[in-house]
């Protein structure tokens, strides 16, 4: 019993070491790593938003034909 007792402690105690260990190793990015880092989540933007853009245009036309060739086999048989 003791045993897990003990492991049940030691969990946040390492967790607590490492979490400040890794915040003591971070850096503040200088001013040109920041804007690489702004530039190229831009463009990640841009291109995703390009990406659904373009999916979008596709799928309306393909979307419309497939709605009218479906209603217009309903009207079909509907008028039998």
């Amino acid at each position: 019993m003791s045993d897990k007792l003990r492991e049940l402690v030691e969990v946040p105690k390492t967790w607590y070491k490492e979490g400040s260990l890794f915040i003591t190793r971070c850096t503040k990015p200088s001013q040109k790593d920041f804007v690489q880092i702004c530039r190229a989540v831009a463009i990640g933007f841009a291109v995703m938003g390009f990406l659904g853009y373009f999916v979008k245009l596709v799928h309306i036309p393909m979307w419309v034909l497939f709605y009218l060739s479906f209603s217009s086999r309903l009207r079909l048989c509907d008028s039998r």
